[in-house]
């Protein structure tokens, strides 16, 4: 019995599962194709807002590992389906705070964006990080939550590695404009339910799911707050020591995706 034989579908986290930086871990183009050779479904997440579901699909086939951006669920983009959902699409535009990308990902689903001025006004306020952040945009949020518009973050995530060191992430811009404004952003990055609620529609069934993280406070606690098994893995984030130390236990523990497919 292998691990694999135990799920049908599986959420895959990137950044330390699939590859690290520009390099695939060992054994993931191998892993993924047998998976989906065995009629297991595969979607993949990620926290970082700033490259769009078609970029990193671009980016997963340079590592030969097949994707098409509907396999792939950023921040941004359960964010824009998540207002989508409950919102509609026709309740006012967006004013978004972040690169390129995510503000494409949230043009690709319909909503409308505000600029300049306009943007006090704004019905929707989406924050992702990005390294030009400044005042102005800080103020436009600010006044456009006071005025009444809902709130939205990416990720709570406080840094993120450079070869500088650790440096502001998304959350820290967050906290900035929650502290400014007065008012809690919804954020959807992991552990957070709407970008699982967001993965698991793109799957035909319900059951026999697991995530596989490198990351226990997003993706292991996310995991199981979904109701869903989890999976960590150390080819990332997290090592033994940390997980010797951690109250939260995942179901499975994995050196790297390959372990997936090895007798138990």
């Amino acid at each position: 019995m292998k691990i694999a034989d135990l799920f049908d579908h599986f959420l895959i986290d990137l950044d330390g599962v699939v590859y690290i930086g520009d390099k695939p871990t060992a054994g993931a183009k191998e892993t993924i194709a047998t998976l989906r050779a065995m009629g297991k479904g595969v979607v993949f997440l990620t926290n970082d807002p700033r490259s769009s579901s078609s970029e990193y699909a671009e980016k997963l086939k340079t590592m030969g590992i097949h994707a098409s951006s509907s396999d792939v669920i950023t921040s941004g983009m359960a964010i824009a389906l998540y207002i989508r959902e409950h919102y509609g699409l026709d309740s006012g535009k967006a004013y978004v705070i972040g690169s390129t990308a995510l503000k494409e990902e949230i043009k690709n689903v319909g909503l409308k964006l505000a600029n300049g001025e306009e943007s006090k006004k704004a019905r929707f306020v989406i924050v992702g990080g990005h390294p030009g952040f400044n005042y102005e945009e800080m103020k436009l949020a600010t006044i456009a939550i006071r005025g009444g518009a809902h709130f939205f973050g990416t990720n709570r995530d406080p840094l993120f590695p450079t070869s500088e060191g650790l440096v502001p992430a998304t959350g820290a811009i967050v906290a900035s404009i929650e502290f400014a404004s007065g008012k809690k952003a919804i954020t959807a990055g992991k552990p957070e339910p709407i970008m699982f609620e967001a993965a698991k529609r793109l799957l035909p069934s319900q059951e026999r799911i697991a995530i596989i993280g490198d990351r226990i406070d997003t993706d292991i606690v996310g995991g199981k707050r979904a109701g869903i098994a989890t999976i960590l893995a150390l080819s990332g984030s997290t090592d033994r020591d940390e997980l010797s130390r951690s109250d939260i236990i995942p179901d499975y523990i994995i050196d790297d995706l390959r372990d997936l497919l090895m007798e138990m």
